[in-house]
């Protein structure tokens, strides 16, 4: 699998001959075999602009001259929060080569498909982004790795979608071998966002037990 992915696809072009850019492009299995393909750039972002937010909220709960009785910076505080856990979620976008498996990470959730059910990868849809058919008609969608100013430099949408071709031919078996393998979906946890989550719970019971006892 490893020789099959990397030979086939790393032959190709994709930006200028830099040290810089050859190094991003050596893409490599991990200890497991994993391969991760993410918008790296986007989830430094997204994870930053995260924190922000919640220190905004950490702000609001410490700012005396904020006028408001202590069931509205909770429940403030709160709403701050829950958009803190979203943002971070949103952060946790990726594909995940397994061996035997392609696996999309979501917001809230994964979905798992294994290469034996894969029936081609295309461009077919009106938004033309890369798509995955099983060949049991489902598809899904890669939206998210589509499109980027980054891409004018370092194509990585096309690296996204050459290393997941190479994947599934290098690890597709004779045909009527899928037996019964099928796409499962799972959720997709997170420390970050589940701290964040916590926090926003947290201070709505908070802000309902201020507003019954104050």
């Amino acid at each position: 699998m490893r020789s099959g992915l990397w030979g086939a696809g790393l032959s190709d072009w994709y930006g200028p001959a830099t040290p810089v850019v050859r190094s991003l492009r050596a893409y490599r299995p991990n200890r497991r075999g994993h391969i991760k393909l993410a918008r790296w750039l986007r989830v430094v972002l997204l994870r930053a602009l995260s924190c922000v937010i919640a220190g905004a909220a950490a702000v609001l709960t410490v700012d005396e001259e904020v006028t408001l009785a202590d069931w509205q910076r909770a429940v403030m505080c709160a709403g701050i929060l829950v958009g803190a856990s979203y943002v971070w979620r949103c952060s946790l976008i990726r594909v995940v080569l397994r061996p035997g498996e392609i696996v999309r990470f979501g917001v809230f959730r994964h979905t798992v498909v294994p290469v034996t059910v894969v029936k081609r990868l295309h461009r077919d849809s009106h938004r033309g982004a890369l798509k995955l058919e099983t060949v049991g008609g489902e598809e899904i969608d890669f939206y998210w790795f589509e499109g980027s100013l980054w891409d004018l430099v370092y194509d990585f949408s096309a690296v996204c979608a050459d290393a997941m071709h190479a994947h599934a031919r290098s690890a597709v078996p004779a045909p009527g071998g899928a037996g019964d393998a099928h796409v499962t979906r799972r959720v997709t946890w997170s420390i970050g966002a589940e701290l964040f989550a916590a926090g926003a719970v947290a201070g709505l019971v908070t802000g309902l037990v201020a507003a019954v006892w104050g």
